[in-house]
């Protein structure tokens, strides 16, 4: 009997857990939400819209699309460092090495 309660309780709680870390996914941390309106309009929307999408975040989205617009002028592997607000990005090159590029806040457009 007392197995039966104790697996009940357990299966609340992992409801619960479940149903709060679903809300706060999509919940913007407030730097997030700095970076967001420091975008254009129609960026703003692109980036919100990507990251409605499960398990992504902003902070993840405008990584992704900035490594992406990286990669098309120089062979990046991943973003080192990132500072937002002064549009500077360092990435860790394909073959070694380390490099900083400038970006657009507005647009994350590549320099």
């Amino acid at each position: 009997m007392t197995n039966k309660y104790a697996m009940t309780a357990l299966v609340v709680c992992g409801a619960f857990l479940a149903n709060v870390a679903y809300g706060q996914a999509g919940v913007a941390t407030t730097i997030e939400q700095a970076e967001l309106a420091g975008l254009t309009p129609q960026k703003r929307a692109e980036v919100e819209s990507r990251a409605k999408q499960p398990g992504q975040t902003v902070s993840e989205v405008l990584q992704t699309m900035l490594l992406n617009g990286i990669k098309s002028t120089r062979p990046a592997s991943r973003i080192v460092a990132l500072d937002f607000g002064r549009g500077i990005a360092v990435v860790e090159l394909q073959g070694g090495g380390m490099a900083a590029v400038n970006f657009d806040t507005t647009t994350l457009a590549i320099k």
